[in-house]
C-alpha cells in the first residue's frame, strides 16, 4: 500500500512540507495515522512491511520515519538497522511503536538508532503528532 497521501493543492507545495514515512501493517491504524499527520500539514509515504519502508526511504527524499516493530517480511528493527546503514540518511529521526511492552525490544530499537520507543497502547494519537512536531520543527 504504497501511498503518497500528499496534499491536495498538488506536487507543486510538496517540496516545501516534511515528508514522513509511515511503516504499519494495520491498514486502519495506518490511515488513521497517515490523515492525522495529512491534517497536521505533512507529507505521508505508507509501506505496509519493512521491506517496502526500505524501497521506498532509500528513494524518496523524507524527514523522518514512524515504524511498527513487528512487521511482516522485515520487521522494524531490521528496517531500523538497513536504514541506519546508510549514511545519507543516518540523522533522519525514527520513532519505533509496537503492542508489546517488551523491554528487549524497545532497548533494541534504542540501540540501533531509533529516538523514541512507544507503545500502542499507552500513547494516544495527540502524542504522537507531538512527537512528530519536536523531530520536524
Amino acid at each position: 500500500m504504497e501511498g503518497n497521501i500528499g496534499s491536495p493543492g498538488g506536487s507543486d507545495k510538496k517540496d516545501s512540507k516534511k515528508t514522513i514515512l509511515l511503516i504499519e501493517d494495520d491498514t486502519v491504524l495506518a490511515q488513521m495515522y497517515s490523515q492525522r499527520l495529512l491534517n497536521e500539514g505533512y507529507n505521508v509515504l505508507v509501506a505496509q512491511d519493512g521491506e517496502e519502508g526500505i524501497d521506498i526511504a532509500l528513494k524518496e527524499k523524507i524527514n523522518l520515519v514512524l515504524t511498527d516493530i513487528m512487521l511482516p517480511r522485515v520487521s522494524g528493527i531490521e528496517f531500523i538497522q538497513k536504514f541506519r546503514k546508510n549514511s545519507k540518511k543516518a540523522d533522519i529521526p525514527i520513532i519505533a511503536w509496537s503492542n508489546l511492552a517488551d523491554e528487549s525490544d524497545r532497548e533494541t530499537a534504542l540501540k540501533f538508532g531509533a529516538k523514541e520507543y512507544l507503545v500502542k497502547g499507552k500513547v494516544t494519537l495527540d502524542e504522537i503528532t507531538q512527537l512528530v512536531y519536536k523531530y520536524l520543527s
